[in-house]
């Protein structure tokens, strides 16, 4: 894209696709080390970058292992995959395109990996129509998420849908819903009233997709053979607010 096009088109779409962003190798070889800590369920993993959050996720995995010593070298090799994953998070090819966007220094804050797993509990998420900086309640609307697509993802295997423009009306009434290993399959704070138009986005593997904080969407189930996982990153700009959130625990990690 042409200087300024990248802050442009964000400021008005609420959103931008950067097309193989990533390189296919480097999505097999993050879902390989991270496959390793998905349960039966392939659950959501929640800060996946921080040992005190991975460990308490996969507490199953380590109790299958019969020897302490066994348990301890899993610990080393958790430790050593945790800070591959936080390399992703805050690497300069990503937060140089943010601070393009933003003209601003940018932090990352937490990341979820969500593996929507064919034939899976999890396959069958589909998130309602929220805005993430509902969490994070950001007052200037300065909340960036974005997902790297592992796979290929499109309608029949959960792709996400956008509200297109609904950004630039700041945070909208939602009802609360849990939105961690929910019982329903149906997580997001869902926003109320949707007056805008929507839109499906479907992605090719390593494509990159930046969300304004305040951009209402959601996600389909995955009722194909074929997985949706996909990487996701909350960043803020330096300076502004924002919550930490019980389970989330946000935090400035660069």
């Amino acid at each position: 894209m042409k200087k300024n096009t990248l802050k442009e088109k964000f400021e008005n779409e609420g959103y931008i696709v950067i097309k193989k962003f990533y390189d296919s190798k480097d999505c097999d070889n993050f879902l390989n080390s991270i496959r390793k800590y998905a349960n039966e369920d392939f659950a959501p993993i929640m800060n996946p970058d921080r040992p005190e959050f991975l460990i308490p996720q996969i507490t199953d995995i380590i109790n299958k292992k019969k020897y302490l010593g066994d348990k301890a070298n899993l610990i080393k090799a958790i430790e050593k995959d945790c800070k591959y994953f936080r390399s992703i998070m805050i690497d300069k090819k990503i937060k140089k395109t943010l601070e393009k966007i933003k003209k601003n220094k940018v932090h990352a804050l937490m990341s979820q990996m969500i593996f929507k797993e064919k034939k899976t509990k999890y396959s069958k998420q589909s998130w309602l129509p929220h805005q993430d900086n509902s969490y994070s309640k950001n007052k200037n609307g300065e909340y960036i998420t974005i997902n790297i697509f592992m796979k290929n993802s499109n309608i029949r295997n959960g792709t996400l849908y956008i509200y297109e423009k609904s950004h630039k009306f700041g945070i909208l009434k939602f009802e609360k819903k849990i939105s961690y290993r929910e019982k329903d399959n149906k997580p997001g704070n869902t926003v109320l009233n949707l007056p805008y138009k929507k839109k499906d986005l479907n992605f090719r593997k390593g494509d990159l997709l930046v969300l304004h904080g305040n951009l209402i969407h959601g996600s389909y189930p995955n009722k194909s053979n074929h997985s949706r996982p996909l990487y996701s990153v909350s960043y803020i700009t330096k300076g502004e607010k924002f919550i930490p959130g019980l389970n989330a625990q946000r935090k400035i990690l660069d």
